[in-house]
């Protein structure tokens, strides 16, 4: 195929020549004309010159003798004289003028003084002589020239151009032309064909010659390159059977360990949902005793140490969540409660309830407390119990005969705000300066004699920093090895008002029929007695059969359901409660569970239940649920977009503040996902819509927003089904559900 040459740098070249022609075609001409000007201006002054020179004085002598005629023939003279075009003389006595009297173009006027000196007296003064020159001729004569050299160096210039463009093709246009086709060609595949140029060569090479060698090697190198890419090919292919069995070797031990990996990830979480569920069992078996024994009439001592043990129980619980939280950092970080507290009766129950392990170890335990501490405080009184029991047990732990002492001083006081410091001081064992910046950290110990001597997992130190850190305070130790330590801690308490009072739930609740539906027989007794001690009549099943009976045979008011019941599982129990004709189908049903994780819950709502107890089993929270006041409660003209039961039950079990936190992120959530589900449902990106209702219809539905989850289940399963008709008829309730629930949670995050 023949390809038009291209002119590009032929016309470029071409362009530039004339350009640089007229460029200096026009310098030269105006150079040319102001030679030429200066040249007419020097005429002129010499016919001045010769005016003055050689007229002057005639005029003046004629002037003299009054000689008019004679006066006319000089002026006439004059104006012969080249581009002269007028002359006028003016004197007392006469006014003549010769030559043209209204010139038209521009003018040079030369004016002479004609003076004479008569062969007696002064110098007398005849009269003025003034002579027009014409530059207007000049400058006709000035153009003309300008425009005949112009136009010959014009002409001459652009034959010259052409010329050297017409040589430029020839030397080097066309060559290049032929190496732009030959390239083509390389780039085409066609690697066979040499280069060949339509020139002579000669014994001098050009840089023409040099590209073409240059291109013709890489044409070459190519040739060089795809013989060996071949064979590198073939020997790629004899061994691919052997590298394909290595990948496959190397996949199968890969998706084993894949495999491994999950199932200790699984066992991880088994493990950690099986501690948390068998501690807590127990523990409110403990708890509930505690709470039973507190009715019984104790003297003083023994009652006192029955509150400790008490305070000891739920700081334990304290315990359980801090240890957590260590092996399950996924779970989030933990927030203290604040409470009213008295600072002097939190350090006697914690030292009463130290002493007799103090005693076993012959130690002393001493308390100062400076006296203008105040009377009660209003913060997190669990968090600071744990750390202080954790301190003065580890003191003890380590003091063998010797002394352990609690001090407490008032550092500052602002605006209702006091900042105390606590020191827990003991004459034991020690620590090394070296392992002092490192004894906070978690599961570390002073050393490995410690270790093995006292035994301990090396957390209470570590859950200590994190305590007093999530109280907004700082913790620090300074000792000296076999004379003791002394551990120390800072933080802010605010002052409670003295007027306030705490309004404590009590058993006004009137009398109720209730069955308690658990397996194990302690928490049973645990919670018959804190039931029958309120005046609630009690009925009691080990596992569901025996439940079915009960509810067959009375009418009960509240139901509690343990969810981890031996052959058919609570929340089985419950839906068959619901799903059937009887007298208690409509009875409230409360969960009684360990298991507290949100999606866990939603489970246990979508079984029937009204609401959660948590274990271990608190008498206040218990009250709430008796008088109405715990998470069954739902606002009565509630949005049905929102499961209020559900999001109390949160509140209940999670806390205010963690509650607050998941709100303020599942806003976020909101406004991001809408951005994205908007991107995507203008791309029409099914898969991408999909996707991002399904994450957001989560999050919604754990915190009860389930209208807006139901939503999103919509468009989810509209967009699996590539069903674009669908999926616009479901966006404008989806956006319309999304602003409701942004409004509805800026309300709850403002409250």
């Amino acid at each position: 195929m023949m390809r038009a040459r291209p002119a590009g740098l032929l016309r470029r070249l071409l362009l530039f020549i004339l350009l640089f022609s007229l460029c200096f075609t026009v310098l030269a001409s105006s150079v040319q004309l102001y030679i030429e000007y200066r040249r007419e201006m020097r005429d002129i002054d010499a016919r001045m010159e010769l005016i003055r020179a050689g007229y002057l004085a005639s005029l003046e002598r004629s002037l003299w003798d009054l000689n008019q005629e004679q006066l006319n023939v000089q002026l006439r003279g004059l104006v012969d004289f080249s581009d002269v075009t007028r002359v006028h003389l003016s004197s007392p006595d006469f006014d003549l003028m010769q030559g043209n009297p209204q010139p038209e173009g521009p003018l040079r006027i030369e004016r002479f003084t004609l003076d004479y000196q008569p062969p007696s007296g002064p110098v007398r003064n005849l009269g003025e002589l003034e002579v027009s020159t014409d530059l207007g001729a000049v400058y006709k004569r000035l153009y003309a020239t300008g425009l005949t050299s112009l136009l010959w160096m014009a002409v001459f210039l652009c034959g010259l151009a052409i010329a050297l463009s017409g040589l430029f093709y020839r030397l080097v246009t066309r060559h290049l032309q032929v190496m732009a086709d030959f390239a083509r060609r390389i780039a085409d595949g066609e690697w066979q064909e040499p280069l060949h140029l339509h020139k002579r060569r000669s014994a001098n090479s050009d840089e023409i010659d040099t590209v073409a060698d240059a291109l013709d090697d890489m044409r070459r190198a190519i040739l060089s390159d795809i013989e060996r890419r071949e064979n590198d090919r073939l020997a790629l292919q004899d061994n691919r059977d052997e590298l394909l069995k290595r990948v496959e070797r190397r996949t199968a031990s890969l998706m084993r360990a894949k495999d491994e990996a999950e199932a200790a990830n699984l066992a991880k979480s088994r493990f950690l949902a099986t501690m948390s569920h068998e501690l807590r069992t127990p523990l409110n078996g403990i708890l509930g005793m505690a709470e039973l024994l507190r009715g019984a009439r104790l003297d003083e001592q023994n009652g006192k140490r029955l509150d400790a043990l008490h305070k000891a129980g739920e700081g334990l619980l304290t315990i359980l969540n801090e240890v957590l939280y260590f092996a399950k950092l996924e779970e989030g970080v933990s927030h203290p409660e604040p409470v009213d507290f008295s600072l002097r009766q939190l350090l006697d129950e914690v030292l009463t309830l130290l002493e007799p392990r103090a005693l076993s170890n012959d130690t002393l335990l001493n308390c100062r407390v400076d006296p203008v501490i105040a009377e009660h405080y209003h913060g997190a009184e669990q968090f600071l119990r744990q750390v202080l029991s954790n301190l003065l047990a580890n003191a003890i732990k380590f003091t063998e005969g010797g002394e352990v002492s609690v001090e407490v001083r008032l550092l500052s006081a602002d605006s209702g705000c006091q900042r105390i410091r606590v020191n827990v001081s003991d004459n034991g064992i020690g620590i090394e300066p070296g392992m002092q910046a490192k004894i906070f950290e978690r599961f570390t110990q002073a050393s490995e004699d410690v270790a093995q001597r006292f035994g301990g997992t090396g957390l209470g130190l570590a859950i200590c920093k994190h305590l007093v850190e999530q109280m907004g305070g700082q913790i620090g130790v300074d000792s000296e090895v076999g004379r003791g330590s002394r551990f120390w801690f800072e933080l802010d308490l605010q002052v409670a008002d003295a007027s306030a009072q705490l309004t404590p739930i009590g058993a006004g609740a009137p009398a109720m029929k209730i069955l308690v539906v658990e397996d194990v027989a302690l928490n049973r007794e645990v919670a018959q007695g804190l039931l029958e001690r309120d005046g609630h009549q009690v009925w009691l099943a080990e596992e569901a059969g025996q439940a079915l009976q009960q509810c067959a045979a009375r009418v009960f008011d509240l139901i509690l359901l343990d969810v981890h019941l031996p052959g058919i599982s609570g929340d089985e129990l419950c839906r068959h409660i619901r799903s059937h004709d009887g007298p208690n189908r409509c009875t409230r049903i409360f969960a009684l569970t360990a298991s507290v994780q949100p999606t866990l819950v939603r489970g246990y709502m979508e079984a029937g239940m009204d609401g959660i107890l948590a274990k271990p089993l608190r008498l206040e929270n218990l009250r709430q649920v008796l008088q109405g006041q715990g998470p069954a409660d739902a606002v009565a003209d509630a949005d049905e977009a929102i499961d209020w039961p559900l999001l109390s039950t949160h509140r209940t079990l999670l806390g205010e503040q963690k509650v607050q936190g998941l709100l303020a992120v599942l806003r976020g959530s909101i406004v991001q996902h809408r951005e994205a589900l908007a991107d995507a449902l203008a791309a029409d990106d099914c898969t991408e819509i999909a996707h991002q209702a399904h994450r957001l219809a989560g999050s919604s539905d754990s915190l009860g927003f389930r209208g807006l989850a139901g939503e999103l289940r919509k468009l989810e399963e509209a967009a699996l089904d590539n069903d674009e008709s669908a999926i616009q008829a479901i966006t404008p309730s989806v956006h319309i559900h999304m602003q409701r629930s942004l409004l509805t949670l800026e309300g709850l995050l403002q409250h």
